[in-house]
């Protein structure tokens, strides 16, 4: 069973190279500049493995590109009724993330940024054979 907690986080930025070393500066984050699909991504490590939050950071598309958290759901489709349900608005609908899992980001009702994040299941084991 999912937590329901914060996974991951994002922030657009208007110059990722300046905004990350403000975060490197204050908080001691490391970035790393990969790309991802179509864009230039910052991986952002905030803490060690199992102690801190990993997000991302991009360049800003718009003036409505804000910060976002993702919170872990088991079943993505089911927490996209029950947000909408509540009050929530889609933002941007449900989407694969290959090999990672799947997004939808949407809105409070009061604007704020939320975004949800159910991850693919683990590749199966390979089974090694064992000599008799």
């Amino acid at each position: 069973m999912v937590t329901k907690t914060i996974v991951h986080f994002e922030i657009p930025a208007n110059d990722p190279g300046s905004l990350s070393k403000f975060y490197s500066d204050i908080f001691g984050w490391k970035f790393k500049k990969e790309q991802m699909s179509d864009i230039d991504y910052w991986t952002i490590t905030t803490g060690p493995r199992g102690k801190g939050i990993f997000g991302g950071m991009y360049k800003r598309t718009g003036a409505t590109d804000l910060p976002r958290n993702y919170i872990a759901v088991d079943k993505i489709d089911k927490s996209i009724e029950t947000f909408k349900n509540a009050g929530g608005r889609e933002v941007v609908g449900k989407a694969e993330i290959p090999t990672i899992g799947w997004s939808f980001i949407g809105a409070d009702p009061e604007g704020n940024l939320i975004a949800l994040f159910q991850a693919a299941p683990p590749p199966p084991k390979k089974k090694v054979k064992r000599k008799k």
